[in-house]
């Protein structure tokens, strides 16, 4: 890779204000060699086991001049993005999804190769170990990155997203798409309401943690999504399946109103209309 060079960031208009002036002033760091995915082993029930290699980038408009999350602003998940949370650079793992996200915008060519790359060493890996590898693109993002996932149609992906269209379009057969539902605008909840009339496979989540104190019951017929979030494999295909908040305490679980990326207690009955209309 051809490194990136002080008098780039000042002309490029790839990067937000602050990406530029965290990168100028990292300039070391983001010119060493790092790898793009992060890994995890993820035991499911019946002990199945399945290597998922995840990248993660900043999303929105965090680093990128044009949002990496086109459907953010309808589904108000901004703000409650885990990522999303503190200053650029703040910890390894923010520095390293910056670093990520800056090299996809200025090198996309060798980043894009990159990715390959490291799908056929994961793959190697996996036939030698005898453990499926399973690739996430979107962690912390929501782009589109068929072009990647096509050129590797022995591999198997899978990703959330906020945008139904993606999900309506997508014919990629390695590829599963779980439809990310939220109640916080009329789009996002139009939307939700296609969803499930189509069938698609949904996530929602819910502004609890579990505590009577936060006044939010999960509808009946509705399984959980927090055990692990590998949708392909899920028993079965299709229909809601919650989470529970993540990051919140007490307070801003209970200052929580009817505009809401989560099902609330304030939006709670137009929730489940939205499930019975379906």
């Amino acid at each position: 890779m051809n490194p990136i060079t002080r008098s780039e960031l000042l002309t490029t208009t790839l990067l937000s204000t602050r990406a530029r002036q965290w990168a100028y002033q990292n300039m070391d760091y983001l010119n060493k060699p790092m790898r793009l995915f992060g890994t995890s082993q993820k035991v499911e029930k019946g002990g199945d086991k399945r290597e998922t290699y995840i990248l993660y980038l900043q999303p929105a408009g965090k680093v990128s001049r044009a949002t990496l999350c086109a459907g953010a602003a309808a589904a108000g998940c901004e703000g409650p993005c885990l990522i999303s949370s503190g200053q650029l650079g703040m910890s390894t793992g923010q520095r390293a999804a910056t670093k990520r996200t800056v090299l996809m915008l200025l090198r996309p060519e060798w980043f894009k190769g990159q990715v390959l790359r490291e799908i056929d060493a994961a793959e190697k890996r996996a036939s030698k170990t005898g453990i499926p590898a399973l690739f996430r693109l979107n962690g912390t993002s929501d782009c589109d990155f068929s072009d990647i996932i096509g050129q590797r149609p022995a591999s198997a992906f899978y990703d959330y997203t906020k945008v139904l269209s993606r999900v309506r379009k997508n014919t990629l057969t390695n590829y599963h798409l779980t439809y990310s539902g939220s109640m916080f605008s009329e789009q996002s909840r139009a939307a939700l309401g296609k969803a499930v009339s189509r069938g698609y496979h949904i996530a929602v989540a819910f502004n609890t943690k579990g505590l009577a104190s936060d006044n939010v019951s999960i509808p009946a017929g509705l399984v959980s999504f927090d055990d692990t979030d590998l949708r392909p494999l899920d028993p079965v295909q299709g229909g809601i399946g919650y989470l529970k908040r993540k990051g919140s305490n007490k307070g801003q679980r209970a200052a929580e109103g009817a505009q809401s990326f989560f099902v609330t207690a304030a939006n709670y009955n137009e929730f489940t209309n939205i499930i019975a209309r379906g």
